[in-house]
């Protein structure tokens, strides 16, 4: 009786710990991810509160912007890239407007260090021998 118990009660928290695990991970909504961004450029940027509320709404038309990509393709990306770099663009000139020159500064510092984590984490490049750019001159040259 006792091992039936202490075994119910093991799968009983079991399945409470898998289930806490997935409470975690809620999507924000838009408007609190926009919030979140511009809280974090207001600490690290010293920004305003004026410069917050601007670059606030600037981040939430930019979610918005991309959730409706999403919508509209559903993973079929191709042809839409100049579309969207001439939106991303368009972003980083009105941020830049938002911004003082120091406040640029510092915004491009922080950036540059996010990408040096982001390729710390992926790995040092892309593993194996490198592919030559033109197969066809190395058949040329035997």
């Amino acid at each position: 009786m006792k091992k039936l118990f202490y075994s119910l009660a093991l799968v009983v928290l079991g399945f409470t710990a898998s289930y806490a695990q997935q409470a975690g991970k809620i999507k924000a909504t838009p408007e609190q991810r926009a919030e979140r961004v511009a809280l974090a450029m207001q600490q690290k940027l010293s920004l305003t509160d004026q410069q917050k509320i601007k670059v606030q709404q600037l981040e939430l038309d930019r979610i918005k912007q991309q959730n409706e990509w999403r919508k509209q393709d559903q993973g079929a990306t191709n042809g839409k890239t100049e579309e969207r770099k001439a939106a991303f663009k368009a972003h980083k000139e009105k941020l830049d407007a938002i911004l003082t020159p120091e406040q640029q500064k510092v915004f491009a510092a922080s950036k540059e260090e996010m990408r040096g984590k982001l390729k710390e984490k992926r790995g040092k490049g892309r593993k194996g021998p490198k592919r030559e750019k033109d197969p066809a001159s190395k058949t040329q040259e035997n």
